[in-house]
């Protein structure tokens, strides 16, 4: 071990003794008040609030139901934002095609062992963040997140063809990412088109029932609650970022051979 590796290491297991001593005595001021501010309040209470439905977003998660019941519209051109920025990197690279038999081979066998036993757990976990969001910490964007992760693990352990071989080529990913992104511009005026074919009023990104609309979501399965619309805009996200993700990081890992037609068609010297 070199001796760089082991200052950095020393440094930074002082720097977190460090600062676990200075907030475990106050070092760094008050770091949470006893009272709440009064916005707060308003979430906490507004939130899941089935006594007043009209003001609730019926989610226990108060993060899940801030991002997209109470913000909806930022969240949506947060979205649209990393949707747009995979759509330029597609278009950088547009023309490119994954060559087979480059690097099929992948990694040595104890590192393909290891990621059948890992992959799986991971896109379990990531799922689980995406379908529990609005009841747990987590939602669509974690848990894309997370099962992108797997993919990424397979694509560097198996190579790139492999996931390409099994069906995962580029214009599929895109048609992933296309498909998740459709599905929360639907969710989202769901409500509205259905107004307007049986008559009343919605608004965009109306979830529970609201002051002069009638129509809902449905709020609650069996005996869960559902948080309407946050169920699926959870969901179709983590649709959205799996797929998107999975395609950027592929396009970065691209070799030379698969890069000759966007870089001009130069042949290798």
């Amino acid at each position: 071990m070199r001796l760089s590796d082991i200052v950095i290491g020393v440094s930074m297991a002082m720097l977190a003794v460090l600062l676990s001593y200075l907030m475990v005595y106050g070092g760094l001021g008050p770091i949470a008040s006893h009272s709440l501010r009064p916005l707060a309040k308003s979430f906490l209470n507004y939130t899941y609030n089935p006594w007043n439905v009209v003001y609730s977003a019926l989610s226990p998660e108060a993060v899940t139901a801030i991002v997209w019941d109470f913000r909806g519209l930022d969240t949506y051109f947060e979205t649209s934002v990393l949707f747009i920025a995979i759509v330029g990197l597609v278009a950088l690279f547009r023309g490119v095609s994954i060559a087979q038999g480059v690097s099929s081979r992948g990694l040595s066998i104890i590192v393909k062992t290891s990621t059948k036993l890992v992959a799986p757990l991971i896109l379990v976990a990531g799922a689980s963040l995406a379908f529990h969001g609005h009841l747990s910490p987590g939602g669509g964007f974690q848990g894309g997140s997370f099962m992108a992760v797997a993919m990424v693990l397979i694509a560097i352990t198996f190579s790139i063809e492999f996931l390409h071989q099994k069906g995962l080529s580029l214009s599929t990913l895109l048609a992933i990412r296309c498909v998740g992104l459709l599905a929360i511009a639907v969710v989202s005026v769901y409500l509205l088109i259905k107004a307007v074919l049986l008559g009343g009023s919605a608004y965009i990104f109306q979830n529970m029932i609201r002051i002069n609309s009638s129509h809902s979501m449905p709020s609650w399965f069996i005996d869960r609650p559902l948080g309407g619309t946050l169920f699926f805009f959870n969901l179709s996200e983590s649709v959205a970022v799996i797929g998107g993700l999975t395609l950027g990081v592929i396009l970065l890992l691209l070799r030379e051979e698969e890069l000759r037609a966007v870089i001009g068609g130069e042949e290798r010297e």
